[in-house]
């Protein structure tokens, strides 16, 4: 039994002696690790256990790289520029043990200035990261030599924006907190790539609020002097984007906001990736304690990415949870070296993206190794600039695609992780619940797919809610526009028996000498007024569908600004033919204008005014319908768009040719009542009396139609005054009655009275 005990012990020795020969004999493949230490801004040190981990497992499989050990040279980035490429430079240029490759850095402020050193061509090194996620490392013209497992910015921001565009949500606001210099590279970075995302894919979205806080060192007092409350509740906005590096500043941020019913159900926040140091860590200095913290970050939705814990990591074989017991078994060892006391918190979440990292290169580095072999080369060939090597490494790198611990690692032609990103929300007593998942797409110029579990959401009601608020036209009251109709209507009948009267006697001597044909486009203009009054009072009493609306209001507008644009033309024109008549007495008056000038020079102006409002309505479109938001209730967010037909182009008074026409109108009223006193004020003359109404109708009308539209501006609901709809209807109405009834009293009754006497007399 002795003699059997010693053959098992020798057999022993002779295994791990001959095992150890075999190691000795092995050549080292360095590995260049960036680590962020404690004391940077991002503390990630305990991402190394990970890393030495994978090193281990990979140097223990002898299908791995059988003629080599792979070497985790340990350097802290800081997670910032300067440091991370001094520690680069160190340990690569200034080495005789040049590293075959870089795992990190895990900041994107250190990571990009390595990426482009490690990318020049007297270089070439191959990198991979676990933790920057700058969208500018996407760009692989820029940083040819550089992966990375871990989701980019860009990735976030897509999924940012399928969520986005599955709900519809248009009206967007963003606000960033940052400090120590990350805002600069880290949230800028996201932000950017979300904004040129949205205007890519969602092309109609509009961001309706911004607000930057990067201010270390003051007080929440002065912090809130950044967050533009009434702005939010103007604006609208119902979904809003946070990027945070401070969790105790975002915690106060909506504790604040809570306070100001700016949260769930009113608003729906999207915490990028601070939605567990928030709840685990900090109630903050605003909140009265976490239950408030809790009530202001319910149903806010969260970013992360999904770990398949419940599948097998292909190139071990082992179950998620063998991983994570062996890196928490590193963790204690790395703890110890360090002199730390361990505890579970000391754990990082990206320790796992770490593992895959170190795996990933592993692989590739012994995919290189066969290839190079097949040409009667080695990786004990690599040196820096050798590019060839390094080509076959970046090749190798891209092809990449097994299961690792954190879930499928493969890269797109962009050489991005294809890594799935969950969607959580926070929900009753703050539990995160994962309500969603996207997998980003390998085509670059469409969204990946967006899966939601909609039974799983959190909503004050049974759907998501919408940004598109209600648009509802403001209604005045149905007696007032019931009085308006009627008065209008009495307009068109008296206008229609003007028009008959005009054709019944043209050849009366007044009428003729009037012009019958001008005084039938004084009554077209007339009717034109009538007509939109009429629409008017239509849009004003009655809901409408938008597009109708729209059109009928779009309609209005043309027929006011035409009606009044003819009445004027004809009265200018008429105007100056009277001025020239009385000015040239006892002599041949010169510079008249002919009635069919006269009708020439009004149909040129109703084709150019047509082409004004049809330019105008393609360029100016929104501009049809005017849209304001209600005034604040007893919760604000009950408010509603309105749309009110009183678009500031509706005043054709206030138009430049309007203007122009009605004080060129004025004067030669003044002129001809001049002209008039002098040559013809005796009973023998009464038949001119053209001259007198003219100057009535001008100096009448022009007043009393200015104050009415002017009053209705001031009163209508483009103005908030929505209590006097109603009166702002009537003045509109007003203003249109006066222009045809003083029209109508002043310029053509005086010719009618003779006739009827006439027709009378001789009866």
């Amino acid at each position: 039994m002795n003699r059997l005990n010693s053959l098992f012990v020798l057999a022993a020795t002779v295994i791990v002696m001959v095992q150890s020969a075999v190691t000795r004999n092995k050549t080292a493949l360095r590995i260049l690790g960036l680590f962020p230490y404690r004391g940077s801004a991002w503390d990630g040190e305990y991402v190394i256990p990970a890393a030495r981990l994978a090193i281990d497992e990979i140097n223990r499989n002898d299908s791995i790289l059988p003629r080599f050990e792979l070497e985790l040279i340990e350097a802290n980035s800081g997670c910032a520029r300067d440091t991370g490429v001094l520690e680069f430079v160190t340990n690569t240029l200034h080495t005789e043990h040049t590293p075959v490759a870089i795992l990190g850095a895990g900041c994107s402020s250190s990571t990009i200035p390595i990426a482009s050193i490690a990318g020049r061509d007297d270089v070439c090194l191959p990198q991979v990261s676990y933790g920057a996620t700058s969208h500018f490392l996407a760009f692989t013209s820029s940083y040819p030599y550089f992966f990375r497992t871990i989701f980019s910015d860009g990735s976030t921001s897509e999924a940012v924006i399928s969520i986005l565009d599955k709900f519809n949500w248009k009206r967007y606001g963003v606000h960033k907190i940052g400090f120590d210099g990350l805002n600069e590279i880290w949230i800028d970075h996201f932000i950017y790539s979300l904004r040129a995302g949205i205007q890519y894919y969602i092309s109609d979205a509009e961001e309706v609020y911004s607000s930057d806080f990067n201010h270390e060192g003051e007080s929440f007092e002065d912090y809130i002097q950044f967050i533009d409350v009434n702005g939010i509740r103007s604006s609208g906005m119902r979904i809003g984007i946070l990027y945070a590096t401070d969790r105790v500043t975002a915690g106060d941020f909506m504790c604040y906001l809570h306070r100001q019913k700016l949260v769930y159900p009113h608003i729906i926040w999207i915490l990028i990736d601070i939605c567990h140091i928030i709840i685990d860590n900090s109630t903050g200095k605003y909140c009265t304690g976490k239950e408030e913290l809790k009530q202001a970050i319910q149903g806010s939705i969260c970013l992360g990415y999904k770990l398949t814990t419940d599948s097998t990591i292909s190139v071990t074989g082992n179950k998620f949870d063998h991983y994570f017991e062996s890196y928490t078994v590193e963790s204690r060892k790395y703890a110890t070296e360090k002199g730390d006391n361990y505890s579970s918190s000391l754990l990082n979440d990206w320790a796992t993206i770490t593992y895959d990292s170190v795996w990933t290169l592993g692989l590739a580095l012994h995919n290189t190794e066969e290839k190079l072999h097949q040409c009667n080369s080695s990786l004990t060939d690599f040196s820096l600039g050798n590019c060839f090597v390094s080509g076959t490494i970046v090749e190798e790198l891209a092809k990449i695609n097994f299961a690792g611990a954190s879930g499928e690692v493969s890269f797109s032609e962009e050489r991005e992780r294809l890594l799935a990103i969950t969607f959580s929300q926070i929900q009753e007593n703050g539990i995160l619940n994962i309500v969603g998942l996207y997998h980003p797409s390998s085509n670059s110029s469409r969204l990946g797919n967006l899966s939601i579990n909609n039974s799983a959401l959190l909503w004050s009601a049974d759907d998501p809610p919408s940004d598109k608020f209600p648009t509802e036209t403001v209604l005045a009251q149905t007696w007032a526009g019931i009085v308006m109709l009627v008065l209008l209507v009495v307009g068109f009948l008296w206008t229609s028996f003007s028009t008959f009267i005009n054709f019944r006697y043209q050849n009366f001597y007044l009428i003729k000498a009037s012009s019958p044909q001008l005084n039938y486009m004084l009554f077209a203009g007339n009717n034109l007024l009538l007509l939109s009054g009429t629409l008017l009072v239509i849009t004003a009493i009655t809901k409408l569908d938008m597009v109708i609306f729209s059109t009928i209001c779009q309609t209005t507008q043309w027929l006011f600004d035409l009606g009044l644009l003819l009445i004027l033309n004809i009265t200018l024109l008429k105007s100056w033919r009277i001025y020239r008549l009385f000015y040239s007495f006892k002599r041949k008056p010169r510079w008249l204008i002919t009635d069919i000038a006269i009708i020439g020079i009004s149909v040129g102006w109703i084709l150019v005014n047509t082409v004004y409002h049809v330019v105008f309505t393609l360029v100016n479109e929104s501009n049809i319908a005017e849209e304001k938001f209600l005034p604040k209730e007893e919760d604000q967010f009950s408010q509603k768009f309105v749309v009110y037909c009183l678009p500031p182009h509706l005043f054709g008074l206030f138009y430049i040719p309007h203007f122009l026409m009605a004080v060129i109108l004025c004067s030669l009223a003044f002129l001809i009542r001049r002209v008039y006193r002098k040559h013809f004020n005796d009973a023998k003359h009464k038949h001119f009396n053209d001259a007198k109404n003219v100057a009535i109708f001008l100096y009448a009308t022009i007043p009393i139609a200015t104050i009415c539209l002017t009053m209705s501006a001031l009163l209508s609901p483009a103005n908030d005054v929505y209590n006097l709809v109603s009166v702002s209807l009537m003045l509109q109405c007003t203003a249109f009655l006066c222009i045809v009834y003083i029209c109508q009293l002043a310029l053509f009754i005086p010719k009618v009275l003779p006739v009827l006497k006439n027709y009378y007399c001789h009866r």
